[in-house]
């Protein structure tokens, strides 16, 4: 028994420095290894997070431009609109001026071409009485030739020429 204690006791002495190799090592390899890893871990980390909360950020940044971009878009199409419907308005406006302007052009010339025809119907009525007053002298000259009485003629000249004035 004495052997096997002993062997025990070896065992024992040989598992304690084992245990304070693994000790040691495990010592080593945490202050070395697993803190420095974990130190670059957790920085690494930290710059991942970084990274996807920039790219969120920038991903905000898109939508809200492009949502601004889309109103601005909107906007103009509208002021496009806008002055187009003015256009059409001052377009629509412009003709409706050119045509009273050419309404009243053409009354103009109507109620010139009246006066005119008016004009020239008084100019041959005077034409016409005078030749009628000439057809008339004539022929009452000619009458009375043939009646005779001078004085009676006269008067008679006169009333005709008093009729037809």
């Amino acid at each position: 028994m004495d052997s096997i204690i002993s062997t025990f006791h070896i065992d024992y002495k040989l598992m304690l420095a084992q245990l304070v190799n693994f000790g040691i090592i495990v010592g080593v390899l945490w202050y070395f290894v697993f803190k420095p890893l974990a130190a670059k871990m957790t920085e690494r980390t930290k710059t991942i997070e970084k990274s996807l909360d920039e790219a969120r950020q920038i991903a905000d940044n898109l939508k809200s431009s492009e949502q601004r971009h889309q109103e601005a878009i909107k906007a103009a199409r509208q002021e496009a609109e806008k002055i187009i419907g003015q256009a059409n308005a001052l377009t629509a406006a412009e003709k409706q001026r050119s045509v009273e302007t050419a309404k009243e052009e053409v009354k103009k010339v109507v109620a010139a071409g009246k006066k005119e025809i008016n004009k020239e119907k008084e100019k041959m009525l005077a034409e016409v009485k005078t030749q009628v007053a000439d057809l008339v002298v004539s022929a009452t000259g000619k009458l009375l030739e043939k009646i005779s009485d001078k004085k009676i003629d006269a008067n008679l000249i006169k009333e005709t020429l008093k009729e037809i004035s």
